[in-house]
């Protein structure tokens, strides 16, 4: 079997496909798209398996090592206070284990990722156990060294963060979702997920107005700038000036469109 050691591969995954990309580089990474293929929403683990079987196979990958991003839907991200009073590693796992069951609304069938902190709110972030099972029983089968998995939107945040100052919001949209970053010093602080409607797309205060309800929810001052990336609605980038005049409004920026695994390597697809 030819192999592929010292290649550095990519692969992202996502309801409706996956794609896989040769990494180049270090501390600025390029990356080639090799391959994408589609799947149905409603596919099982177990379809998927074969699909992911059938791309490797097309590629020389073994020796290789591999990093995966996974969309959110499939790696929800929130949030956790730590405990009053709960100062034990075990009082942290617990309070991870019941944030991440509200948002993924089911008691089994997740793992659970975190750096927990006594002293303020920390992200965690949970992976369906089926998918990393399929991740883990292809790279055994392809001889692939898989060196990490992570939620796109923690890949997002890692690109983007160094690019705020004290007091921006930073918000991430994708397929109808705004996630607003709340970081009023620069270290995660809150997760909010937030739905938009058509309706709401076309309405360029709409970012403002929920990041100050947002504000008023958490009991936090309206962030001095939102800072959108993504795939932002056009009325909101179109009408950035005019938002951002209005009184009592923070000041929207758009940072780019980096919110998805292809923009985030630089490929177009």
């Amino acid at each position: 079997m030819p192999s592929a050691s010292g290649k550095r591969l990519a692969l992202s995954l996502g309801p409706h496909g996956a794609q896989l990309a040769l990494r180049a580089g270090l501390w600025r990474p390029r990356y080639r798209l090799l391959e994408s293929l589609v799947w149905e929403a409603q596919a099982s683990d177990s379809q998927r398996g074969l699909a992911l079987d059938a791309l490797l196979l097309r590629h020389t990958v073994a020796g290789a090592t591999l990093e995966v991003l996974v969309a959110d839907v499939w790696a929800p991200s929130a949030s956790v206070q730590p405990p009053v009073n709960g100062a034990t590693l075990e009082d942290l796992q617990t309070a991870v284990a019941l944030r991440l069951r509200a948002v993924t609304d089911a008691t089994t069938g997740w793992e659970t990722a975190s750096e927990p902190r006594v002293s303020g709110r920390f992200v965690a972030s949970a992976l369906r156990s089926g998918l990393l099972d399929v991740l883990r029983k292809q790279c055994q089968r392809h001889g692939l060294h898989l060196v990490s998995v992570q939620p796109l939107f923690a890949a997002v945040w890692n690109h983007w963060h160094s690019a705020l100052a004290s007091g921006q919001w930073l918000g991430i949209c994708s397929a109808g979702v705004l996630t607003l970053c709340v970081a009023p010093k620069l270290h995660m602080e809150q997760l909010r997920r937030l739905d938009f409607a058509a309706q709401d797309a076309e309405n360029p205060r709409w970012p403002v107005d929920a990041a100050q309800r947002e504000g008023l929810r958490l009991g936090l001052p309206v962030p001095a700038t939102l800072a959108l990336c993504g795939a932002v609605p056009l009325p909101w980038r179109d009408t950035m000036q005019a938002v951002s005049s209005a009184r009592h409004a923070a000041s929207v920026v758009y940072l780019g469109p980096v919110g998805d695994a292809p923009s985030l390597w630089g490929l177009r697809t």
